[in-house]
């Protein structure tokens, strides 16, 4: 009588113990399999985040070089005095202006309603090569200010405070809240005031 609590054979043991190699080859080209779909996963986000920046370059980012706000605000509720007004649309004007930019990459579409020596309209000329090459051309990208607050700056300018919806057929609407800096033509009358820097809304 055999006590022997092996049910297998040698024939049925040398069958398997050749077929192990065999499970460990298969094992390993499934993770090689594996960690080249993790890698073409980790190549596509990488490329898509290096060439999907059209929403930045199309609509060029506020500066950053502001003047510090006075804590004085004006106007309160959606109610604006009528100076207060003037300056909303004049702020309104340059952003109409600047959405006219964003698909032509010309400056000159800027000269009325912003500061030629204001941060904003310098950072914007840097980037209007770019924008000219692109030739993204019409319909122009519409700038929507729904403002909040005016409030007193220093230097005598006004900020336009309030949200910025900018849309254009076919793209994704953007949102953003901005800081917007008016500075005040001299000797205009009627009072007039040209765009002087954007900030975001800290």
């Amino acid at each position: 009588m055999s006590f022997n609590s092996d049910p297998l054979g040698d024939d049925e043991r040398g069958w398997l113990g050749g077929r192990q190699p065999r499970t460990n080859v298969r094992r390993m080209w499934f993770a090689v399999l594996v960690l080249i779909v993790i890698l073409i996963g980790l190549w596509w986000l990488i490329f898509r985040g290096l060439f999907n920046d059209d929403k930045l370059t199309k609509v060029p980012s506020p500066s950053t070089t502001v003047a510090a706000p006075a804590t004085t605000a004006a106007g309160g509720g959606g109610q604006f005095s009528a100076a207060d007004q003037r300056v909303i649309e004049d702020a309104r004007r340059a952003m109409a202006a600047w959405g006219e930019f964003a698909v032509t990459g010309d400056v000159g579409k800027l000269k009325d309603t912003f500061w030629t020596d204001g941060p904003q309209y310098q950072k914007l000329a840097k980037e209007a090569p770019a924008l000219k090459q692109k030739n993204i051309g019409p319909p122009p990208y519409k700038f929507t200010l729904t403002p909040a607050q005016v409030r007193d700056a220093t230097g005598g300018m006004k900020i336009v405070r309030g949200t910025v919806r900018v849309t254009r057929p076919g793209e994704q609407t953007q949102t953003f809240r901005w800081d917007i800096y008016m500075k005040r033509v001299p000797g205009s009358n009627p009072e007039r005031w040209r765009l002087w820097t954007v900030a975001e809304t800290k």
